[in-house]
């Protein structure tokens, strides 16, 4: 060894010295997962959050350069010291800190009840896709159902579509149905500006396919009257085009009167009326499958004809349906019929026909148009029925004004007709007024929002207080004679405090912008607006309006919340909270040490009372938008929900009183809801931060602006007898009870009660023996009755000539209320421009409740909207399809994403509807969402 080491020494060179190398790391915070980085081109992926060392190591003065090559996702990371040069050690120092720089947004979305989805659709990613084009796999509903649906006639034809290849030309649906059962059909897509148009029958069969009803035809609305309690199949079938609708089960109404055609006519005949002047040859050439009658032109005549001649005149040789197939050998006069009324249907659409019409054996009844008070359940809800047997608004003399300061009034709405002062547009920036200009003395609305979803809102809120009211049109309003004095100060940004005001010092006769005054000031301020700051100049000017003796009524907001909302917080003026059908407080109201009232605000995601209507408040609206100068509104109605329909219920019933005791001051108003003189005691006794003093009782109300009126004594009043409960939803419960009181010192008493039901029992049970005013037990008796909801009347006759009728409901059997929402798009919007940031899927849960949730959500301000897709037009929220947003639709709020997950951002999805003047349901005229192609 020794030797091999003297020769290597020998050699003469020397080895080099070993060179020093030294390592970079740091440190990495905040990564969930793991990040990638390089280091002098060099990648390298840290999994942890620890102390690391990348793969290389330098000389001492070699210089590095380290960075992120990918931010992990919902993270911005940045490094320190990542450049630098070795100074003879290790590098420890290059640290990487990430945060998160984006967000998830999640909350529960809620179907309404009853609501249902057709089982084939032509959406191809619905997971569900049953045919129920048959009998023998009729879609079973219950006897509320609100069902939205899509059918069509022939192929689509369109790439993409479940039905793109064959047809889908009818829907059956089996359910029990009770007498007296209202079937609402609406056809959506019958505009030529559809992408679909379609022409649909509507049809009530027994359980052996027998006819037992038609609807009364129409283009859009169609509707049946159910003739007996029992198991049917309703039809829904296209005879032309595709579409979608909405068909709608309607509890019984003993006020309503029995609509349909009837189902005895005959087979194979049609009573036809041609045009005059039509030649014989065309008479030849378009009908030589009927034999006619005679051929007078200036009369109607019979046309013969047969059920395969009609077949080969309308399907051509075309294979027939696969409804009226199976028709054909099940219920051969069924099949017939039905053929009849299509060829009846094709026979209209010719020009030279001015009618066909089946040949009945007994004529159909033509009756009016319904209105739509019935859905107004947050009337009786105030006793306001019995204040209008007091007053209804008319004063003795003059007139008695509400000033509504919103978005403006639809001017021209039907039931504003004669309802109106001049009023005022005080929105002062352009940019916010949407209407070219500042101020000026037009208050009409032209929409508060430039994508084409404006809310309408002061139209909605000023039919509450006074719409036109017994004209058999629309809805009523709370003070029949009542005028309103628009004043418009929310724009598309929303209302600013000087704005307001200006509005507050027009409605009470100050000096304001407009340099003029209105010929009478107001009587009562509606403000259904606010936000949250105090304003010594607002407080200052609500002592000013108030010492003009004006009441001042504003709602108290929708976060749930306790924090001050203004104008309600100030001094001076009536804050109200809302309530919904069975007088809980409404989810979404504030609470707090300011409120004074609570009136109606309502519960869209609910329907207590099984009327197939969301519990919102029924108001005026609008349909259509003002688009490129061309006015494209027309006269609506809808269902809204918030404190800002709670507070005109109040201003409603101020203006009744006032017209009984117009000199009401504001400091007898507050004197007299303090003792409790104008409501009903809710919640605490006594003043509570819910209901504040109590909810509106109109019937207290106008009484006691009476005993002001007198002096302090009241009149006379007259017998007014009561049942507690109002109604009674008894669901699977047998047994109630109900009270009669009379809340008058007049005399009256009971002289007889009727049923209208053999499952409704009713006994006295302590009973004054000559009154007969006391308690009485109810009891429901299922036997022999098939699962279905029911509803029944009972009615007290009085000895004052009146009558009191208490409505029931109850259920059969496994009756599920749950609502479906079938397959929904949920879009993320950014508020900006409503442009999609993102779309799910919701999640079924269960009990009718979906959860969603939006992740990796940046910071930034956005809305969420969905619904259904059921045509696959890739548009969401078209009439006749489901549709939500949060907090509701018409009133989307701005969700606001900064340095923390949002949940509990919940809404409810309903089929788009609203309620026109011909008492049909129609769907809101809003904007729609285009979809990423979903193919």
């Amino acid at each position: 060894m020794l030797s091999i080491l003297i020769t290597a020494c020998s050699d003469g060179n020397k080895s080099p010295p070993p060179v020093t190398r030294f390592s970079i790391g740091g440190t990495v915070t905040g990564i969930k997962t793991s990040i990638n980085t390089i280091i002098n081109d060099i990648p390298y992926i840290i999994n942890q959050n620890a102390s690391f060392t990348f793969p290389i190591n330098l000389e001492n003065g070699a210089q590095y350069t380290a960075s992120i090559s990918k931010q992990p996702s919902g993270l911005l990371c940045n490094i320190e010291n990542a450049t630098g040069a070795i100074k003879k050690a290790d590098i420890t120092d290059v640290n990487i800190t990430c945060v998160r720089n984006s967000f998830s947004i999640s909350g529960i979305i809620s179907a309404t009840e009853h609501m249902v989805v057709d089982s084939d659709i032509n959406d191809p990613n619905a997971v569900a896709n049953i045919s129920n084009n048959v009998t023998s796999s009729a879609q079973l509903i219950n006897n509320l159902a609100s069902v939205h649906g899509f059918v069509s006639a022939d192929p689509t034809g369109r790439s993409g579509d479940r039905f793109q290849f064959k047809s889908d030309d009818s829907d059956y649906y089996q359910v029990n149905l009770l007498a007296g059962q209202v079937i609402d059909l609406q056809t959506m897509d019958i505009s030529n500006n559809s992408i679909f148009k379609g022409d649909l029958s509507l049809i009530l069969l027994d359980s052996h396919s027998k006819i037992m009803a038609q609807a009364t035809q129409g283009e859009e609305f169609q509707q049946i009257t159910v003739p007996t309690n029992g198991l049917y199949f309703i039809l829904v079938s296209a005879s032309n085009g595709a579409t979608k609708y909405r068909l709608k089960l309607n509890s019984t109404n003993v006020l309503h009167t029995p609509t349909g055609q009837s189902a005895h006519f005959i087979a194979n005949e049609i009573i036809i009326k041609f045009k005059k002047n039509v030649p014989n040859r065309v008479l030849s050439k378009h009908h030589a499958h009927l034999t006619l009658s005679h051929h007078d032109k200036s009369r109607a005549t019979l046309a013969h004809t047969t059920s395969h001649d009609i077949s080969q005149k309308i399907f051509n040789d075309v294979s027939v349906p696969e409804y009226l197939s199976e028709l054909a050998a099940t219920n051969n006069e069924t099949y017939e019929k039905i053929l009849t009324l299509r060829e009846i249907k094709r026979l209209n659409k010719l020009d030279h026909i001015e009618y066909a019409e089946p040949n009945y054996w007994h004529q159909a009844q033509r009756i009016p148009n319904d209105q739509h008070y019935h859905f107004q359940w947050h009337y009786p809800l105030i006793n306001l029925p019995e204040a209008w047997d007091i007053t209804t608004g008319e004063p003795n003399n003059g007139q008695i004004i509400v000033a509504v300061i919103d978005t403006g009034i639809y001017i021209n709405h039907v039931d504003f007709v004669g309802k109106l002062v001049d009023g005022y547009d005080f929105i002062s920036s352009t940019f916010n007024a949407n209407d070219g200009d500042g101020i000026d003395n037009d208050p009409d609305d032209p929409g508060d929002d430039t994508s084409g979803n404006s809310s309408w809102h002061g139209t909605h809120v000023a039919g509450i207080i006074a719409a036109n009211s017994n004209n058999s049109v629309g809805v009523s309003g709370i003070s029949w004679g009542a005028k309103i004095m628009p004043i418009r100060a929310i724009g598309t940004l929303g209302a600013s405090s000087f704005d307001i005001m200006e509005s507050l010092r027009f409605a009470a006769g100050l000096s304001n912008a407009s340099n003029t005054v209105p010929a009478q000031i107001a009587d009562v301020i509606n403000m259904s607006l606010g936000g949250f700051g105090f304003s010594q100049s607002m407080q200052n000017l609500i002592n000013q309006v108030n010492d003009a003796g004006i009441i001042i009524i504003a709602a108290s907001g929708n976060d749930n919340s306790s924090e001050l909302f203004y104008p309600a917080s100030y001094d001076g003026v009536i804050s109200v909270s809302a309530t919904d059908i069975e007088n809980n407080k409404a989810s979404y109201s504030n609470f707090g040490s300011k409120i004074d009232v609570a009136a109606p605000g309502g519960q869209i995601s609910n329907d207590i009372n099984q009327d197939g209507q969301g519990d919102g408040v029924l108001s005026t609206l609008v349909s259509g938008e003002i688009e490129e100068d061309e006015d494209n509104r027309a006269s609506s109605y809808a269902f809204f929900q918030g404190t800002s329909m709670a507070s005109p219920h109040v201003a409603g019933v101020v203006a009744l009183m006032r017209a009984v005791y117009p000199e009401l001051t504001p400091a007898e108003f507050k004197n007299a809801l303090i003792s409790g003189a104008l409501t009903n005691d809710a919640g605490e006794v006594g003043r509570d931060n819910i209901f504040g003093y109590g909810i509106i009782n109109a019937l207290k109300a106008v009484k006691e602006a009476q005993r002001i009126e007198n002096g302090g004594t009241p009149p006379e009043p007259p017998a007014l007898i009561i049942s507690t409960p109002a109604s009674l939803i008894m669901g699977t419960q047998n047994n109630a009870t109900l009270t009669l009181n009379n809340e008058s010192s007049t005399e009256a008493s009971v002289t007889n009660i009727s049923i209208d039901s053999t499952w409704l029992n009713v006994t006295e049970k302590t009973v004054d023996d000559i009154t007969k005013l006391g308690i009485y037990d109810i009891t429901i008796d299922r036997n022999n009755l098939g699962d279905a909801n029911y509803d029944s009347t009972i009615t007290f006759n009085l000895s004052t000539g009146n009558v009191l009728t208490i409505n029931v409901s109850m259920v059969v059997g496994n009756i599920s209320n749950i609502g479906d929402i079938g397959n929904a798009y949920i879009l993320l919007l950014k508020t900006k421009n409503n442009a999609l940031a993102d779309i799910i899927f919701p999640v079924d849960v269960g009990n009718g409740n979906y959860t969603y949730s939006f992740n990796n959500v940046p910071k930034g301000s956005y809305n969420i909207a969905g619904g259904s897709d059921i045509d696959n037009d890739l548009l969401l929220c078209q009439l006749g399809e489901n549709c939500g947003g949060y907090p509701t639709f018409n009133t989307l709020e701005d969700i606001i994403i900064s340095n923390e997950d949002l949940i509990d951002i919940d809404f409810t999805l309903n089929i788009l509807s609203k309620i026109n003047i011909t008492n049909s349901v129609q769907g809101f005229d809003i904007s729609q969402f285009l979809l990423p192609d979903k193919n």
